[in-house]
């Protein structure tokens, strides 16, 4: 099962959207992203939130055609992005994509990638999906797949990831401590065969990248 979550970010594209979309996607509104499902026709099964962003029209058409809505107060210890993702784990999914997650806000931008590592606590598969990035967490080895001359980059999340090794890659590692905010591994290039990630402990930040 997959999981889409539309945020109050800066909004993708309708095709960066429905690329993702199939019939068996389970789609969930935070607040504001509701404004873009509605403005693309697309019906999510779950709008929530505290309801100060979303438009009044919106909500009510919403409501009108069956979808759930859940409420929350304004003043509250969490996020409409951090409601949604509960909600999304209670489905048990096998990966949960975020649209509308980045933007002018960075402290909310690097919220949600605390949300992206409360799924992987979870063993589920997330995504941060914008116009120029997919990022994901990683606690394990694993390999980055994409078309020659493609870009991704590597950050620390956190502590240290120790004997980090970067193979079939442009610019190849081998054994690296790497620390948060080390740019060694920033701006790296897929070849001709997927690129393989190793690591001994720690947990990555990928972010592949396009202009």
């Amino acid at each position: 099962m997959k999981v889409i979550i539309v945020s109050g970010g800066k909004p993708p594209e309708e095709q960066t959207l429905r690329n993702y979309l199939d019939n068996e996607t389970y789609i969930i509104s935070a607040d504001s992203g509701a404004n873009t499902l509605y403005k693309y026709s697309i019906v999510p099964n779950i709008i929530l939130g505290d309801f100060d962003s979303i438009h009044s029209n919106v909500l009510n058409y919403f409501q009108k055609v069956g979808c759930k809505t859940i409420s929350y107060p304004a003043e509250k210890n969490f996020t409409d992005t951090e409601a949604a993702i509960e909600e999304a784990i209670k489905l048990n999914p096998q990966e949960v994509l975020l649209f509308g997650c980045t933007g002018s806000r960075l402290d909310h931008t690097l919220a949600n990638l605390g949300l992206l590592h409360k799924c992987l606590n979870n063993n589920i598969k997330a995504y941060i999906i914008d116009e120029n990035n997919i990022i994901s967490l990683h606690h394990k080895d694993f390999e980055v797949k994409g078309k020659r001359g493609e870009l991704f980059s590597l950050q620390a999340f956190g502590h240290v990831v120790n004997n980090l090794s970067i193979l079939r890659a442009k610019y190849e590692l081998y054994n690296y401590d790497l620390k948060f905010g080390d740019p060694r591994t920033v701006s790296n290039e897929l070849l001709d065969l997927p690129v393989s990630i190793t690591f001994k402990s720690g947990i990555l930040i990928l972010i592949k990248a396009r202009d």
